[in-house]
């Protein structure tokens, strides 16, 4: 139920920043405080999400400067979309669980989740600098990594060897 609960959470959120963006902050924030207050039973899992949000910010900024994103009237990322890495980072313990059981299911993740991109400038919020499939393609290399290195540092931050530290 908690996964059901995390998923709905997520994309209303993922809708809501994309369609209204600064203004579903509030919003957003509520979903994610309630998840890792009711729904995050895993010790150290807030700090995961502040890291994994961390990367993906970073990540999401590089190719801003690297021209593949544009954001109108933006000079850096978007606040909401600084939302939007922590929203989902708090999927990958429950709702994308399932991803870190196969090698190839992070492969294909990483293959899916550059469309999220897609689906965002088709909602006008980013614009590419670059041609769709070129930037695809830059993407679909990049996200599989980012799905390993997530899971991995999933599993070096929840582990018990790191929460007996």
């Amino acid at each position: 139920m908690n996964t059901l609960k995390n998923i709905i959470g997520f994309n209303i959120s993922w809708l809501g920043l994309v369609y209204f963006g600064n203004n579903f902050i509030p919003v957003a924030s509520l979903f994610l405080l309630i998840h890792l207050f009711f729904i995050s039973k895993i010790k150290n899992e807030l700090l995961f999400v502040i890291a994994a949000s961390l990367i993906g910010i970073i990540v999401d900024s590089i190719f801003l400067h690297l021209g593949f994103f544009v954001f109108e009237g933006e000079i850096g990322l978007p606040m909401w979309l600084i939302m939007l890495w922590g929203c989902f980072a708090a999927t990958l313990c429950h709702s994308l669980q399932f991803i870190d059981s196969s090698f190839w299911f992070k492969v294909l993740a990483g293959l899916i989740a550059p469309f999220s991109y897609f689906a965002g400038s088709q909602l006008g919020v980013v614009e590419f600098g670059h041609p769709w499939l070129i930037t695809y393609l830059i993407l679909a290399m990049i996200w599989p990594l980012i799905f390993i290195v997530f899971f991995s540092l999933k599993s070096l931050l929840l582990s018990k060897e790191f929460n007996n530290v």
